[in-house]
């Protein structure tokens, strides 16, 4: 399995540095774990995550973006890849062995529908992998830590409040809402890890401002970057190995996996 610094190496190569941080992280625990097929990604988005942990075609990709979709296909990422929405699911009852969904789940207002119909395609026995923003997204924050300390909680919560806008999060909980979100929709939650270190979260939010400009590229040019990487690929993994590395009781993110019974 390749290390975190290869993962950062390898989204580098497309993706700003805040961005690349963090995926590295979600590969990482994607990558640890099998995930036996058939495998449906859902929200799978231009197919590069999938591509570069598995590095191979997954049998199917989902995606609401039409722009998205098309880059998977061009990728070649999925052997059939779909555009649509998790709420309604183009595929017959109990086709999955493995679904998949990386930092999506938390940006779907019908929450509950989307897990219902994601138990509905899944195999009797079969395992949801997911990552989502946990409740330490909204606690442990470095620029909000910083407003508390000098005494500005009111704005920490408009700073909060504002990220969580920006990334259009509708849901940010802890494990325990996920378990009966997960329970109501007929799934057993087996299996609960914080990752995305706090260090590691605050790393992330530094590099957040430099990484504003990919966020035109994208919506400009369906690229998050623009310009050669040859060089940022060589100083990046130096410069935030420590954070990349490091280890906390708590994290920013939870890893879950759930069974249907």
């Amino acid at each position: 399995m390749k290390t975190r610094d290869e993962f950062f190496k390898d989204y580098l190569r497309e993706c700003p540095i805040a961005l690349s941080f963090w995926r590295s992280l979600e590969c990482e625990q994607f990558a640890k774990r099998p995930a036996p097929g058939p495998v449906l990604d859902v929200g799978c988005g231009d197919g590069f995550f999938s591509r570069t942990v598995y590095g191979r075609p997954l049998e199917a990709g989902i995606d609401l973006d039409p722009k998205e979709v098309s880059r998977a296909i061009q990728r070649k990422a999925y052997q059939k890849t779909y555009q649509g929405t998790v709420n309604q699911l183009p595929f017959p009852s109990k086709s999955f062995k493995t679904i998949i969904s990386n930092c999506v789940l938390e940006h779907v207002p019908d929450i509950d529908g989307a897990l219902k119909e994601i138990s509905r395609v899944l195999k009797p026995g079969g395992h949801l992998m997911i990552t989502v923003p946990s409740e330490c997204f909204n606690t442990q924050s470095f620029f909000g830590g910083i407003a508390r300390v000098l005494g500005l909680g009111s704005f920490e919560k408009v700073y909060i409040g504002g990220l969580n806008k920006i990334f259009k999060h509708h849901h940010v909980n802890d494990a325990r809402i996920w378990r009966k979100r997960l329970k109501k929709a007929g799934l057993q939650l087996v299996e609960t890890e914080y990752f995305v270190s706090i260090t590691a979260f605050h790393a992330y939010e530094r590099w957040l401002i430099p990484s504003l400009p990919s966020k035109f590229y994208k919506l400009l040019f369906g690229r998050w970057v623009i310009t050669p990487r040859i060089l940022t690929r060589a100083w990046a993994p130096g410069l935030l190995r420590k954070s990349l590395s490091s280890k906390t009781d708590q994290g920013a993110a939870y890893f879950l996996k759930a069974r249907k019974a």
